[in-house]
């Protein structure tokens, strides 16, 4: 019985030391939970991700079997000069509920999900289910283009790739690495409506104006 307890205490306070390890991670803290300018709306592209050493080792996004397109990679905060707060403050451990249940089809992996949560959602709320509603919000309202997948095309040009979401073409930004499409950024204000993008993340946009889908 004294054995038992023994390991039960600890495998315990090995979870609690990885969550401390896992907390200690996020950092350098800058920022006011709140206090920001507008939120970055962030679709990553599977199929580039999936052709990259880490994505080869993401079974879960890019094992046999899986074929998705656009997926969520986060909602960030952001400021207007092209900064952004981060790791704002400690918030408690992802657990799960019905949102990430929906938000789980379309944002994947829980050490994503984590990542998210600490490094960005601790600069909107304490609340987790808060944060991932507003990505779920988002999600809901303007989608993730399931058409493009189905094209069969390999090169798309940015102004068409533009036209998949209900929002400005200003509201939209595209990175690349070289001709090859990796994400595309959604502008939203702090109500979570489309906004057109300030002028340094337009700045950031570094796609040609053709992309190669694979």
């Amino acid at each position: 019985m004294i054995m038992k307890t023994v390991f039960i205490g600890g495998l315990i306070a090995a979870f609690l030391a990885a969550g401390a390890a896992q907390a200690d991670q996020c950092g350098p803290a800058r920022g006011q939970p709140g206090s920001f300018d507008y939120y970055l709306m962030s679709l990553s592209w599977a199929p580039s991700y999936c052709a990259t050493t880490s994505g080869r080792a993401n079974a879960q996004e890019c094992g046999p079997g899986t074929s998705y397109g656009f997926v969520v990679h986060g909602l960030w905060p952001q400021y207007a000069s092209g900064q952004w707060p981060q790791c704002c403050q400690a918030v408690a451990a992802v657990k799960p509920s019905a949102v990430l249940d929906r938000l789980s089809r379309v944002m994947i992996g829980s050490s994503l999900i984590s990542h998210e949560w600490e490094k960005h959602g601790s600069c909107v709320t304490s609340q987790q289910d808060e944060y991932f509603g507003k990505i779920d919000q988002v999600v809901t309202a303007l989608g993730l283009a399931p058409q493009v997948p189905g094209t069969g095309l390999d090169r798309i040009k940015v102004s068409a790739l533009k036209q998949n979401w209900a929002v400005p073409a200003q509201s939209i930004t595209v990175q690349c690495k070289g001709r090859k499409l990796t994400e595309v950024r959604i502008c939203l204000d702090k109500t979570l409506s489309p906004m057109p993008c300030p002028a340094k993340e337009v700045e950031s946009d570094n796609c040609p104006g053709t992309v190669s889908l694979h």
